[in-house]
């Protein structure tokens, strides 16, 4: 990744991040990539997940979400990954903020949605199924188990 300055094109001498270029006295910074995540509670007191239809983790659960697009909000990232994912429409304006977390290649911002009556039944091309858990379950990714889990001690 990022052999070649991204300014000049210059091959860089080191591993080193942010790297720096000797050409064009430049930097080239390896930043985590931003991605939104939608929490959707289900009447009951369930909370809604999908199975994964793509890798990584194909045919494991997890909360519907994806990575935010040039020029989107988080909240338009939100409603956008969960319209695509199960179906579900909602406005951008109906996101609040429920969580963040960060690790060394991603920023996850959770978005908590108004309650939903059920779970979508129409599967998309991203998802092989979905499942509304009703506690704390392990998930595709350790960021989605622990918010999943916060979730539940919450309510």
């Amino acid at each position: 990744m990022a052999i070649f300055c991204t300014h000049c094109g210059t091959k860089f001498t080191n591993d080193v991040w942010p790297r720096h270029c000797q050409g064009c006295g430049e930097f080239t910074y390896r930043n985590p990539l931003p991605v939104a995540l939608a929490v959707v509670p289900v009447q009951g007191g369930g909370l809604l997940t999908v199975r994964r239809d793509i890798e990584p983790q194909r045919g494991h659960l997890c909360l519907p979400g994806g990575f935010m697009e040039f020029g989107e909000s988080w909240q338009e990232s939100v409603v956008r990954e969960l319209r695509e994912e199960t179906t579900i429409v909602f406005g951008a304006e109906q996101v609040r903020l429920h969580a963040v977390q960060s690790s060394q290649w991603h920023i996850l911002v959770f978005g908590l949605l108004p309650e939903i009556e059920a779970a979508p039944t129409e599967l998309t091309e991203e998802t092989s199924g979905y499942e509304v858990i009703f506690a704390p379950t392990e998930l595709a990714f350790p960021n989605h188990t622990a918010v999943a889990a916060a979730y539940f001690a919450a309510v």
